[in-house]
């Protein structure tokens, strides 16, 4: 899969059937609009493109709302590729550009820069200046012959609908059953072990941390996980702590993993952390000998927790 930025303006010599939306999490319902649009894919020759936006609008328009990202553009790329997505086309978003108009964006980026043939959206899809744009100007210029639309009705179970806002609320209590349920995978977070304070090494529960950054995080606590090296192509099974560390007063949010069957050095390497199910809340211990029962108790319960969940590179679908 190709990724194009900054790509406003530039001559394009193809043309494209084309999803768009910000694809946060590219939950169920982002993969039924997907899955409509590789029908468009009959030969080589075609070409399916998805259009989203980073930073997030939302992050720039009303950053008191923004509840950071559901996943981090790493895994993005990664789950369009699966899906054999052609090209992803991701604009850089700024207040600058939130100012060009519903029209602008039809006539300068869909129709002259992309050349987009079929356009595929969300029913509530909303573009331009104060989101002036909506699904009855893109009929406008699909019944004018300028491209062909499709546009969808949002997915969901029985009366529950997909969405990213849904998932978040879900990741934020630690209910990582229903958001692997509704995201159509394990919710995921991956990144480079970072330096730590090394004290579940004196423990002897060495863990390897990670930073969420700009990903959300879910609530404190202990989780059952699958973690997955970067070079490796098997998951191991982990123990994650997600939290401040509060028997220690720990201020700063990290996660934590300690992986339940090894023993090298995973300084600097690039992990990917797959979250099962939560054990546990954090909490604070009269003295460490406690501690070190409870993390042994975690332990055997999630290796019970693994044991009936298993992971395997093909149906983890990132």
């Amino acid at each position: 899969m190709i990724l194009k930025k900054n790509f406003i303006y530039e001559n394009n010599s193809n043309s494209y059937s084309l999803a768009i939306g910000n694809f946060d999490g590219i939950h169920l319902g982002h993969k039924y609009i997907l899955k409509k649009l590789k029908k468009y894919k009959k030969n080589d020759k075609d070409k399916i493109a998805v259009l989203t936006f980073n930073p997030h609008p939302v992050k720039v328009l009303q950053p008191n709302r923004w509840k950071k990202n559901i996943i981090k553009f790493r895994a993005k790329y990664r789950l369009l590729k699966k899906m054999d997505i052609d090209v992803l086309f991701q604009i850089p978003f700024t207040l600058s550009f939130s100012n060009y108009s519903a029209r602008f964006f039809i006539d300068q980026i869909l129709i002259k820069n992309i050349q987009a043939k079929n356009i595929l959206v969300g029913e509530d899809f909303r573009f331009g200046k104060n989101r002036e744009g909506d699904i009855g100007l893109l009929k406008e210029y699909a019944d004018d012959n300028k491209f062909n639309l499709e546009y969808f009705n949002k997915k969901g179970i029985k009366d529950d609908i997909y969405s990213s806002s849904r998932i978040r609320k879900f990741i934020s209590k630690g209910d990582m059953i229903k958001a692997s349920l509704y995201l159509g995978y394990y919710w995921e977070v991956e990144g480079k072990v970072v330096p730590g304070r090394s004290k579940g090494r004196e423990l002897g529960f060495p863990t390897a941390n990670l930073n969420y950054s700009y990903q959300i995080s879910p609530s404190n606590g202990i989780y059952a996980g699958w973690v997955k090296l970067e070079g490796e192509s098997i998951w191991r099974m982990g123990a994650i702590s997600s939290g401040t560390r509060p028997h220690y007063k720990g201020i700063k949010k990290i996660l934590e993993v300690h992986l339940l069957f090894f023993s090298d050095n995973l300084y600097k390497r690039r992990l990917r952390v797959a979250f099962i199910e939560k054990i546990r809340d954090e909490l604070v211990f009269d003295n460490e000998k406690s501690l070190i029962d409870q993390m042994q108790k975690d332990c055997q319960i999630i290796k019970r927790v693994l044991k009936k969940k298993l992971i395997y590179k093909d149906n983890q679908g990132l």
